[in-house]
């Protein structure tokens, strides 16, 4: 059995134009979309209770989206949708598992990372203007002078990586002594790479760095930076200054 697929599409009986002033279907063809709502109005409204007929009024005012229309909109908004990123924070656990506060042990050179310490040098006399401190003729006096505390919160907030640091005191005596360059450092620890190609790694609490820069030496306690690298360069230190340099 075949349908015919025009006979899907009907027009609406005559009596749904019933109270139009006797406009028939035929004679709909030829009237204004405006008319053709107000019939549709009116024959809901005739149909309905009289709780629900407010709400016939309301019904014909909202803008019905094709399923068609409304597929295109979904794919046009997709496109313009930025794609999430999820920024899920690693574990402490996690980190440690990954190996992130540990360098090998074996395979490095010390030799390697001598271009890190020149860049290093670099950095510290554009950060300290020690060019300046010499042609001022400056040097190191009162603790309480405000150029030398000036200095200590500059070497607290420094980065470390590249600089030759040395052991000066330790509470563990085999840990004084020990020079390399700082390879690594973590909140508690500092890691140096020496001459004789061995990373060491020393604790911050108890001990008592040093490090040169153009002929200025800087001695400072370990327990002073107990921060990860990236807060040190915006916290104050934790004791008051002026520190023990």
């Amino acid at each position: 059995m075949t349908t015919n697929k025009t006979s899907i599409l009907k027009p609406l009986p005559d009596p749904f134009y019933t109270g139009m002033e006797g406009v028939t279907n035929n004679q709909h063809k030829g009237v204004g979309e405006c008319r053709g709502v107000e019939a549709a109005k009116k024959f809901f409204e005739s149909r309905l209770a009289g709780c629900d007929r407010r709400e016939v009024g309301d019904e014909f005012k909202r803008t019905l989206v094709l399923e068609a229309q409304r597929s295109k909109q979904l794919s046009a908004a997709k496109a313009k949708k930025k794609p999430r990123v999820f920024k899920k924070m690693l574990t402490a656990r996690e980190k440690r598992d990954l190996g992130l506060h540990r360098l090998p042990k074996k395979g490095l050179n010390y030799q390697q990372f001598k271009e890190l310490h020149e860049l290093w040098k670099g950095y510290m006399q554009e950060l300290l203007e020690l060019g300046n401190l010499k042609q001022a003729g400056w040097r190191p006096g009162n603790l309480l002078e405000p150029k030398l505390q000036q200095l200590q919160m500059k070497i607290c907030r420094a980065d470390f990586h590249g600089a030759i640091i040395k052991v000066e005191k330790a509470d563990c005596t085999s840990h004084v002594g020990n020079i390399g360059i700082c390879l690594m450092e973590t909140k508690h620890t500092i890691q140096l790479i020496s001459l004789d190609n061995k990373l060491r790694i020393f604790p911050k609490k108890g001990s008592t760095f040093s490090l040169e820069v153009d002929g200025f030496k800087f001695s400072f306690p370990g327990s002073a930076m107990l921060t990860k690298p990236p807060d040190r360069a915006t916290k104050k230190p934790k004791l008051k200054m002026p520190l023990d340099f």
